[in-house]
Protein backbone atom coordinates (compact mmCIF):
# COMPACT_ATOMS: atom_id res chain seq x y z
CA UNK A 1 0.00 0.00 0.00
CA UNK A 2 1.14 3.61 -0.77
CA UNK A 3 2.59 5.94 1.70
CA UNK A 4 0.32 8.89 2.17
CA UNK A 5 1.24 12.44 0.91
CA UNK A 6 1.21 15.87 2.58
CA UNK A 7 -0.65 18.53 0.22
CA UNK A 8 2.59 19.04 -1.34
CA UNK A 9 3.03 15.72 -3.05
CA UNK A 10 5.43 14.68 -0.58
CA UNK A 11 5.32 11.28 0.66
CA UNK A 12 5.07 11.16 4.27
CA UNK A 13 7.18 8.68 6.59
CA UNK A 14 4.77 6.07 7.93
CA UNK A 15 6.59 6.27 11.50
CA UNK A 16 3.29 6.81 13.74
CA UNK A 17 -0.34 7.04 13.05
CA UNK A 18 -1.52 10.42 12.15
CA UNK A 19 -4.26 11.82 14.45
CA UNK A 20 -6.68 13.70 12.00
CA UNK A 21 -7.97 15.60 15.07
CA UNK A 22 -4.27 16.73 16.23
CA UNK A 23 -3.71 17.29 12.30
CA UNK A 24 -6.49 19.75 12.28
CA UNK A 25 -5.22 22.05 15.96
CA UNK A 26 -2.04 22.18 14.34
CA UNK A 27 -3.62 23.76 11.04
CA UNK A 28 -6.25 25.87 13.23
CA UNK A 29 -3.54 27.13 15.48
CA UNK A 30 -1.66 28.19 12.31
CA UNK A 31 -3.72 30.05 11.42
CA UNK A 32 -4.85 32.04 14.51
CA UNK A 33 -1.19 32.54 14.92
CA UNK A 34 -1.01 33.84 11.23
CA UNK A 35 -3.35 36.31 11.91
CA UNK A 36 -2.13 37.53 14.95
CA UNK A 37 1.38 37.69 14.62
CA UNK A 38 1.89 38.21 10.55
CA UNK A 39 3.15 35.29 8.63
CA UNK A 40 6.61 36.32 8.96
CA UNK A 41 6.65 36.40 12.70
CA UNK A 42 4.67 33.70 13.38
CA UNK A 43 7.22 30.87 15.17
CA UNK A 44 6.62 27.17 15.46
CA UNK A 45 7.02 28.21 19.12
CA UNK A 46 3.75 30.57 18.57
CA UNK A 47 1.87 27.51 16.99
CA UNK A 48 2.91 25.07 19.39
CA UNK A 49 1.85 27.55 22.52
CA UNK A 50 -1.97 28.10 20.56
CA UNK A 51 -1.98 24.40 19.60
CA UNK A 52 -1.29 23.47 23.51
CA UNK A 53 1.57 20.33 22.54
CA UNK A 54 4.90 20.17 21.83
CA UNK A 55 7.22 21.42 19.34
CA UNK A 56 8.20 18.30 18.26
CA UNK A 57 4.42 17.00 18.38
CA UNK A 58 3.86 19.79 15.45
CA UNK A 59 7.09 18.88 13.63
CA UNK A 60 6.21 15.14 13.55
CA UNK A 61 3.11 16.46 11.41
CA UNK A 62 4.48 19.39 9.24
CA UNK A 63 8.58 19.79 8.84
CA UNK A 64 8.06 23.59 8.57
CA UNK A 65 5.66 26.95 8.70
CA UNK A 66 6.19 26.77 4.91
CA UNK A 67 4.67 23.19 4.65
CA UNK A 68 1.67 24.36 7.15
CA UNK A 69 1.05 27.01 4.85
CA UNK A 70 0.58 24.93 2.17
CA UNK A 71 -1.81 22.93 4.31
CA UNK A 72 -3.68 26.02 4.98
CA UNK A 73 -4.14 26.76 1.42
CA UNK A 74 -5.49 23.18 0.58
CA UNK A 75 -7.72 23.67 3.41
CA UNK A 76 -9.41 26.81 1.98
CA UNK A 77 -9.84 24.99 -1.25
CA UNK A 78 -11.33 22.09 -0.32
CA UNK A 79 -13.87 24.13 2.87
CA UNK A 80 -15.49 25.86 -0.07
CA UNK A 81 -15.64 22.69 -2.81
CA UNK A 82 -18.58 21.20 -0.48
CA UNK A 83 -20.21 24.92 -0.69
CA UNK A 84 -19.52 25.47 -4.36
CA UNK A 85 -20.24 22.00 -5.75
CA UNK A 86 -23.92 22.38 -4.96
CA UNK A 87 -24.46 25.82 -6.93
CA UNK A 88 -22.54 23.95 -10.05
CA UNK A 89 -25.33 21.26 -9.68
CA UNK A 90 -28.12 23.67 -9.31
CA UNK A 91 -28.01 25.25 -12.78
CA UNK A 92 -28.73 23.20 -15.99
CA UNK A 93 -27.07 25.70 -18.31
CA UNK A 94 -23.22 25.07 -18.05
CA UNK A 95 -22.34 28.75 -18.56
CA UNK A 96 -25.14 29.77 -15.95
CA UNK A 97 -23.15 27.41 -13.68
CA UNK A 98 -19.71 28.19 -14.53
CA UNK A 99 -19.84 31.93 -14.04
CA UNK A 100 -22.12 31.33 -10.98
CA UNK A 101 -19.65 29.24 -9.40
CA UNK A 102 -17.09 31.71 -9.92
CA UNK A 103 -18.60 34.43 -8.38
CA UNK A 104 -20.17 32.34 -5.23
CA UNK A 105 -16.88 30.95 -4.51
CA UNK A 106 -15.33 34.41 -4.84
CA UNK A 107 -17.56 36.05 -2.58
CA UNK A 108 -17.81 33.62 -0.21
CA UNK A 109 -13.80 33.01 0.15
CA UNK A 110 -13.56 36.90 0.89
CA UNK A 111 -15.06 36.62 4.37
CA UNK A 112 -13.49 33.13 4.62
CA UNK A 113 -10.59 33.08 7.75
CA UNK A 114 -8.09 31.57 5.45
CA UNK A 115 -8.17 33.97 2.35
CA UNK A 116 -6.70 36.78 3.62
CA UNK A 117 -3.56 34.66 4.69
CA UNK A 118 -3.29 32.49 1.33
CA UNK A 119 -3.41 36.06 -1.05
CA UNK A 120 -1.11 38.02 0.60
CA UNK A 121 2.19 39.08 -0.56
CA UNK A 122 3.60 37.30 2.68
CA UNK A 123 1.57 34.17 1.89
CA UNK A 124 1.86 34.07 -1.71
CA UNK A 125 6.05 34.20 -0.62
CA UNK A 126 6.25 31.20 1.70
CA UNK A 127 4.15 28.99 -0.30
CA UNK A 128 6.57 28.96 -3.15
CA UNK A 129 9.27 27.91 -0.57
CA UNK A 130 7.36 24.75 -0.91
CA UNK A 131 7.94 22.83 -3.87
CA UNK A 132 4.81 21.14 -5.56
CA UNK A 133 2.54 23.76 -4.08
CA UNK A 134 1.44 25.00 -7.17
CA UNK A 135 0.39 21.67 -8.27
CA UNK A 136 -2.00 20.70 -4.28
CA UNK A 137 -3.79 24.11 -5.34
CA UNK A 138 -4.57 23.13 -8.48
CA UNK A 139 -5.27 19.31 -7.30
CA UNK A 140 -7.58 20.89 -4.39
CA UNK A 141 -9.19 22.91 -7.15
CA UNK A 142 -9.59 20.00 -9.21
CA UNK A 143 -11.90 18.71 -6.94
CA UNK A 144 -14.40 21.83 -7.13
CA UNK A 145 -14.44 22.13 -10.96
CA UNK A 146 -13.16 18.55 -12.89
CA UNK A 147 -16.18 16.72 -12.40
CA UNK A 148 -18.69 19.48 -13.84
CA UNK A 149 -15.50 20.61 -16.63
CA UNK A 150 -15.18 16.69 -17.43
CA UNK A 151 -18.79 16.15 -17.79
CA UNK A 152 -19.34 19.53 -20.19
CA UNK A 153 -16.52 17.84 -22.16
CA UNK A 154 -18.10 14.68 -23.10
CA UNK A 155 -21.37 16.60 -23.90
CA UNK A 156 -19.50 18.43 -26.42
CA UNK A 157 -20.38 21.49 -24.70
CA UNK A 158 -16.39 22.76 -24.14
CA UNK A 159 -14.80 24.32 -27.52
CA UNK A 160 -13.12 21.20 -28.61
CA UNK A 161 -9.28 22.92 -28.70
CA UNK A 162 -9.98 24.20 -25.13
CA UNK A 163 -7.89 22.15 -22.70
CA UNK A 164 -9.00 21.03 -19.62
CA UNK A 165 -6.28 21.37 -17.56
CA UNK A 166 -6.04 25.11 -18.75
CA UNK A 167 -9.50 26.16 -17.89
CA UNK A 168 -9.01 24.98 -14.39
CA UNK A 169 -5.72 26.48 -13.99
CA UNK A 170 -7.70 29.75 -15.63
CA UNK A 171 -10.15 29.56 -13.28
CA UNK A 172 -8.10 29.73 -10.05
CA UNK A 173 -5.46 32.46 -11.21
CA UNK A 174 -9.24 34.02 -11.50
CA UNK A 175 -9.97 33.59 -8.22
CA UNK A 176 -7.00 34.35 -6.38
CA UNK A 177 -6.68 37.65 -8.44
CA UNK A 178 -10.34 38.66 -7.33
CA UNK A 179 -9.29 37.57 -3.74
CA UNK A 180 -6.61 39.84 -3.80
CA UNK A 181 -6.84 43.60 -1.92
CA UNK A 182 -6.68 45.60 -5.21
CA UNK A 183 -9.77 43.57 -6.67
CA UNK A 184 -12.01 43.48 -3.26
CA UNK A 185 -14.03 46.42 -4.44
CA UNK A 186 -15.16 44.44 -7.50
CA UNK A 187 -18.79 43.58 -6.92
CA UNK A 188 -20.86 40.17 -8.01
CA UNK A 189 -22.68 41.89 -10.78
CA UNK A 190 -19.48 43.36 -12.19
CA UNK A 191 -18.25 39.95 -12.32
CA UNK A 192 -20.92 38.20 -14.03
CA UNK A 193 -20.99 40.83 -16.79
CA UNK A 194 -17.17 39.96 -17.81
CA UNK A 195 -17.77 36.30 -17.34
CA UNK A 196 -20.64 36.41 -19.48
CA UNK A 197 -19.09 38.77 -21.86
CA UNK A 198 -15.67 38.28 -22.23
CA UNK A 199 -15.42 34.71 -20.65
CA UNK A 200 -18.14 32.37 -21.70
CA UNK A 201 -18.34 32.95 -25.55
CA UNK A 202 -14.27 31.57 -25.58
CA UNK A 203 -15.07 28.64 -23.11
CA UNK A 204 -17.99 27.13 -24.51
CA UNK A 205 -19.69 25.96 -27.99
CA UNK A 206 -22.83 28.32 -27.96
CA UNK A 207 -23.92 26.78 -31.11
CA UNK A 208 -23.58 23.67 -29.24
CA UNK A 209 -25.95 24.76 -26.02
CA UNK A 210 -28.97 26.18 -28.22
Amino acid sequence: MPNPKTASGKTRKPDFNRDSSVEDRIIDATVKCFQRFGINKTSMDDIAKVAKMSRPTIYRYFPSRHHLAVEVLVREVRDHTRLVLPILAEHAYPPKAMIEGIVFAVTTARDHPYTSITVSDAGTELLSRVPGADRAMLAAMSEMWQPALTQWRELGYLRPELRLDDLLLWITLYMHTSLGKAFSAMTADRMRRMLATLVIPAVFDMDKLR
